[in-house]
């Protein structure tokens, strides 16, 4: 071999030893890349704070929530007010989410993986998308199959059973990085009922009750003197009492409210029932005074229900003649704070009257009683007044019993025998048996007890 084809050799030895460096390099770089993804985040650089519109969109609906002002409104209930802890969980979620296991697969595995865009075929996923305040895309994340695990607790039906422990996800439409994560989203919905703000007034310490029906003669009114005190129905007739089985529904009527939705404020009063409605007036012992209407029920016996409020807060604590300087710093104190707490429940609820709610039946069901389902007829007594004051029958005392005088002198010798014979031949005869008065008989029945007196 010459100098020339020697130094052919060396470059090209040089020449495959620097691509197979390059390879070994790009090799290893993939692999680190490969091992950051596990246990890394799925969105490093996600803006949470910057997130001022979410959608969520899947095979049956889709649902828009927006920020404005500082205020999360469901867009699809006419901007009523969201729940914040939902939304702000949600967005915490996914600026946290990790990689649990990277997976290998392309857009021929989406239908198996649940992969498939809304819209775009079956076995389609959730699409959760995030906006930031100009409008512009911050990030995107598909929701597919839910990845199941085997229970290794027993289970009281047999076997082991299964339960979701992730997720497989495609984050911004990336068919190369698909993972699995720990997180299932099992909350995610496209309900609009799910995210709306289900907080609502409650009426405390209630004083009194007036119903108005459309029929009069079933309109009623209760009170009550304390708040402790049961409701006492007013105007009851002298055969009437109120049926006790309903004192507990009428002491604490929306005590505890809840709706299921918000009506279309574009609605008129016709389609809502109110043109003949069911109104109620409550008032509380703390000065608040509650407007109630409640109109007709739609086909899931959700009824429409339009309140206002208002209160009678008292601004000033009234002291007492005989009240200790040392007392006084500290009533103050729980005076104002009392007074604070009931402004602001008043400026809560106020906010209500804005809006006419869909509820439940169980939620208005105290109201929608009509006078005759109040009160009952008062039981007759079982025994009349006249037998209550005869009191008990006399007893019947048996007429005195005649007892013959009975010879006790001894007999004379020779008699005895005799007189034997006499009594001996005179219990024999059927005729002196009938007629003889047995004197142990006599006297037991002169010293019986009387007899029980009848009912």
């Amino acid at each position: 071999m010459n100098a020339s084809q020697f130094k052919k050799l060396i470059a090209l030895l040089l020449i495959v030893g620097s691509i197979g460096f390059l390879f070994l390099a790009q090799d290893q770089k993939s692999w680190n890349k490969s091992e950051a993804q596990i246990g890394g985040k799925v969105f490093p650089d996600f803006p949470l704070n910057d997130v001022t519109a979410v959608s969520i969109k899947d095979a049956d609906g889709e649902i828009a929530l927006s920020k404005s002002s500082d205020i999360w409104t469901v867009s699809d209930r006419w901007d009523y007010a969201a729940d914040f802890s939902k939304i702000s969980n949600l967005i915490r979620d996914i600026w946290d989410l990790k990689v649990t296991r990277n997976v290998p697969a392309g857009p021929s595995q989406y239908g198996r993986l649940e992969l498939v865009t809304p819209g775009e075929g079956a076995n389609s996923g959730t699409l959760l998308t995030f906006k930031g305040k100009d409008g512009n895309e911050i990030a995107s994340l598909l929701l597919g199959k839910e990845h199941m695990r085997k229970s290794e607790a027993p289970s009281q039906f047999g076997g082991g059973g299964e339960f979701p422990d992730g997720r497989y996800v495609l984050p911004n439409g990336n068919g190369e990085g698909i993972a699995l994560v720990s997180e299932t989203f099992s909350g995610i919905d496209v309900d609009a009922n799910y995210w709306l703000n289900k907080d609502f007034l409650k009426v405390e310490k209630l004083q009194a009750a007036e119903v108005t029906h459309p029929e009069d003669t079933e309109s009623w009114s209760v009170s009550r003197d304390s708040d402790s005190a049961d409701m006492v129905l007013a105007g009851l007739a002298e055969n009437e009492e109120l049926d006790s089985t309903k004192s507990y529904s009428l002491k604490n009527i929306l005590s505890s409210p809840s709706f299921n939705d918000v009506v279309d404020p574009s609605s008129s009063d016709e389609d809502n029932g109110f043109d003949s409605p069911v109104l109620a007036k409550l008032t509380t012992f703390d000065g608040f005074t509650y407007d109630v209407k409640i109109g007709k029920p739609d086909s899931e016996d959700n009824y429409p229900v339009h309140l206002s409020v208002s209160a009678d807060i008292q601004q000033e604590r009234e002291k007492p003649e005989d009240e200790k300087e040392e007392d006084t710093e500290r009533l103050d104190t729980e005076f104002a704070a009392a007074k604070k707490t009931l402004e602001e429940k008043l400026e809560k609820e106020k906010a209500f009257e804005k809006w006419t709610y869909k509820v439940s039946k169980w939620t208005v069901d105290a109201l929608l009683n009509k006078r005759s389902d109040l009160v009952k007829e008062k039981e007759e007594e079982e025994a009349s007044d006249t037998t209550a004051e005869a009191g008990p029958p006399a007893p019947v005392i048996p007429a005195p019993i005649e007892i013959p005088p009975v010879n006790i002198d001894e007999p004379e010798s020779g008699e005895e025998d005799e007189s034997a014979e006499e009594t001996e031949t005179s219990d024999a005869g059927p005729d002196t048996e009938d007629n003889a008065v047995n004197v142990e008989e006599a006297i037991e029945a002169v010293t019986n007890p009387l007899p029980a007196p009848k009912e």
